[in-house]
């Protein structure tokens, strides 16, 4: 999934996070497949476009999205490299998952990916921290709720018809810290079924009405303009 850097949810985002004087972004979701590394990419991009020297840090070591361009011999000592979206095939400077074991912990240490983060800073305007799913829990994920605590503020990916209340409030509930500052929700509805498709479906239910009466109306109801919402 791709989203354009100037969809108005986008915007939106960009201007909270610029209004609460955030340089450090964290995106972080309840589950794997919420829409954390699209909304990031997005935001990369809007960052960008306003001039900012931007850093996209995947430290999601469940599902690694980025990928490391060849780096030439002249980018060694620097911060960040060019990484590529492993699906979208989009470029950006930024980190890829760290590769060697001592990084990792070194990350999952609050104090220690605090400095780290600091340093980044020092030469890079805005930072875009893509992570695990914060209830994927287990030894080799970087918490996310650490690189939360690292970051200006977070935010939360809530994907539409996926994600139960139960989940969002544990995922709340680990985002409740005195160190971390909560930015907002941000809901995808990608695999919301539609108001329309929602009425479609109820209809083919009523076996007693005839096919090509019911395909004849399901036709009129997906093509309505006001019923092509969200439920």
């Amino acid at each position: 999934m791709t989203i354009p850097a100037t969809h108005t949810e986008i915007e939106q985002i960009y201007l909270a996070a610029e209004m609460k004087q955030c340089r450090s972004l964290c995106i972080t979701a309840c589950q794997s497949g919420d829409g954390v590394t699209s909304v990031v990419s997005a935001l990369a991009e809007r960052y960008m476009l306003a001039g900012h020297k931007t850093l996209v840090v995947d430290l999601n070591t469940f599902h690694p999205a980025f990928e490391a361009v060849d780096i030439t011999p002249n980018q060694h000592n620097q911060v960040g490299h060019l990484i590529e979206h492993s699906s979208t095939h989009q470029l950006f400077t930024g980190l890829t998952v760290p590769s060697n074991q001592s990084a990792l912990l070194a990350y999952k240490d609050p104090s220690q990916l605090t400095k780290v983060m600091s340093g980044w800073l020092n030469e890079f305007d805005r930072i875009l921290c893509d992570t695990s799913p914060i209830l994927q829990i287990n030894r080799s994920n970087i918490p996310a709720q650490v690189v939360a605590s690292a970051c200006d503020q977070t935010a939360l990916v809530v994907m539409g018809g996926k994600t139960s209340s139960g989940q969002l409030h544990k995922a709340t509930q680990m985002l409740d810290s005195n160190t971390i500052s909560l930015l907002g929700s941000v809901l995808n509805l990608q695999q919301q079924a539609t108001l329309a498709e929602e009425m479609v479906r109820e209809l083919n239910r009523l076996r007693f009405i005839p096919l090509n009466w019911r395909k004849k109306w399901a036709q009129k109801i997906l093509t309505n303009e006001f019923l092509a919402q969200s439920a």
